[in-house]
């Protein structure tokens, strides 16, 4: 088996695209187990093959008077106790690829310490990698462009996995920014100079603004960026073939700078 793990901040469509992604690889003839890991999920774009709400769920713990945040911390938490039975659940399907949509709030799943000792346990030794979601509304402003890449950088730490940053909703993107921002990201200095440019930033926030962007370029997370809309299949095969291209590389694959990788072979 191999894992997707589809990551990134509230509302970035991390479900839509699962259900599309999904849809895609199966009509290239490759089975999938689509698992929801989001104890507080509503109603899912797609009928779950595994559902962690069939063992914990945030009103369990919303009961016992905790906040939404808490309880959905709590609730993660409380899933190690189940994750035997749940990786029971997947192996029995014998599907080649497993999709795991992850919570919605980042915050509660990627940084407390349950989030990534329950992944760990989950996938075990089996290949896997991270999709994370940035939305296409951040990268219309390089300082935006700079907040999202260096919470992609954070998560990447926090998971420890092969990463591929992925655009979503691109269908919104439009078209001057899509040409002449995403297609130019990969240039080393390009993100500095748009720092420099923009009128927003001055003295201390544009010097952390400036060391963060030269960081995430000497880092190799300003790479391949893929521009993906849920509802354009030929996005969404695009992202199955760069997930296979990934997956089939290795546990030490650039994911986030695809070029690079390339270059060195």
């Amino acid at each position: 088996m191999r894992f997707i793990v589809i990551v990134g901040p509230a509302g970035s469509g991390k479900s839509t695209l699962t259900a599309q992604l999904s849809s895609a690889m199966e009509s290239q003839g490759a089975s999938v187990v689509k698992v929801n890991f989001d104890p507080a999920a509503d109603k899912p774009p797609y009928d779950p093959d595994v559902d962690v709400r069939d063992y914990v769920t945030v009103e369990e713990f919303i009961d016992k008077g905790l906040g939404p945040n808490g309880a959905m911390v709590s609730a993660v938490d409380a899933l190690i106790g189940h994750v035997d039975k749940i990786r029971q659940e997947v192996e029995e399907f014998r599907a080649d690829y497993v999709i795991i949509d992850t919570p919605g709030q980042l915050e509660p799943f990627a940084y407390r310490a349950g989030g990534p000792l329950v992944l760990d346990a989950l996938i075990q030794d089996d290949k896997s990698l991270v999709v994370f979601l940035m939305d296409a509304v951040f990268f219309e402003d390089p300082v935006d462009i700079v907040s999202i890449l260096t919470l992609a950088s954070s998560v990447n730490v926090r998971f420890k996995r092969p990463q591929l940053n992925v655009i979503s909703k691109a269908d919104l993107l439009p078209p001057d920014v899509l040409n002449n921002v995403v297609e130019r990201l990969h240039e080393e200095g390009y993100l500095e100079d748009a720092l420099r440019d923009s009128r927003l930033l001055r003295g201390l926030e544009l010097q952390l603004s400036m060391s963060l962007a030269r960081a995430l370029y000497e880092a190799g997370y300003v790479g391949q960026l893929l521009p993906v809309s849920a509802y354009d299949e030929a996005s969404v095969r695009e992202l199955y073939g760069k997930v296979q291209e990934v997956l089939e590389g290795g546990e030490d694959y650039r994911a986030y700078d695809v070029d690079e990788k390339q270059d060195e072979d």
